[in-house]
């Protein structure tokens, strides 16, 4: 019987979940373009999928658009950026020194809990309808699965590793940059992939419902609900915009996945997550 590598079986495992899910998406494309055509749902509430498709792609030739999108990437770019610098220090001193943990701990979870959005009337008031209010609420909502999942990371450092650094002479920071760190990498780059969906979304979110003045996709959404008369103009440029955002999502995610499993093919949970 010959062996199988994991790495080619982890390959044929990620192509099987690639094909199985593109089969899901052709199912549910083909199921929402009969309930339109059949008009069981009215096409001014949803319109026939081809449609929806066309007018996603005529959005990537809109300049308007296209400016809208760099808006929504910088922020999530420059906030997921923010929340990494501040979030893995955080879970690495948390790891390493449990009094600083417990001190700490009442006040974490009496904050984290908030939902973002819920900060938008605050941040408003302080800093105004800009880059930076969204900024704000976006490292708020990444900063937690970051943080705490190089908390667990940490945690998870075999002892015995940490041990034998000190019987070949290291010292404590050694030790964290040599073996606590990149123990600790797959957790992090989890809470990265974690946070990261949740970056994005929120992103959107705020820039739909915060008043005036927000660019990005969220609020060239917003604004396509009030441009247009015709209600039926108004779903197509809607859906198209949504399943436009979807994509981006999409992408990001297969991005960060694919990171994971180039420089942590080692971990098994790097190697067989999605």
């Amino acid at each position: 019987m010959t062996a199988t590598s994991p790495r080619r079986s982890s390959r044929r495992f990620n192509a099987g979940t690639l094909w199985r899910g593109l089969a899901g998406v052709a199912g549910l494309v083909a199921l929402l373009e009969i309930v339109s055509r059949s008009g069981i749902i009215g096409t001014t509430y949803l319109p026939p999928f081809d449609a929806v498709l066309w007018r996603a792609l005529q959005l990537w030739v809109d300049p308007e658009f296209l400016a809208n999108v760099g808006q929504t990437m910088l922020t999530y770019l420059l906030g997921m950026l923010i929340a990494a610098v501040i979030a893995i220090p955080l879970g690495i001193v948390f790891g390493l020194v449990n009094p600083v943990y417990r001190a700490a701990r009442a006040l974490i979870e009496l904050i984290r809990p908030i939902p973002p959005v819920a900060l938008i009337p605050l941040v408003l008031l302080a800093l105004g309808n800009g880059l930076n209010m969204k900024l704000v609420i976006v490292v708020f909502a990444a900063v937690w699965p970051i943080m705490f999942n190089t908390l667990y990371g940490v945690h998870d450092v075999d002892p015995y590793q940490k041990e034998m650094g000190r019987s070949f002479g290291l010292g404590r920071f050694a030790i964290i940059r040599r073996i606590v760190i990149p123990a600790a990498s797959p957790f992090i780059m989890t809470g990265v992939r974690i946070a990261s969906s949740i970056a994005l979304i929120v992103v959107i979110t705020v820039e739909l419902i915060s008043p005036g003045g927000a660019k990005g996709i969220g609020a060239y959404i917003a604004a396509q609900q009030l441009s247009y008369q015709d209600s039926a103009i108004t779903y197509l440029a809607v859906l198209a915009a949504t399943i436009t955002s979807g994509v981006l999502g999409l992408v990001v995610n297969l991005v960060i996945g694919w990171a994971e499993r180039r420089w942590f093919a080692w971990d098994t949970t790097a190697k067989d997550g999605v």
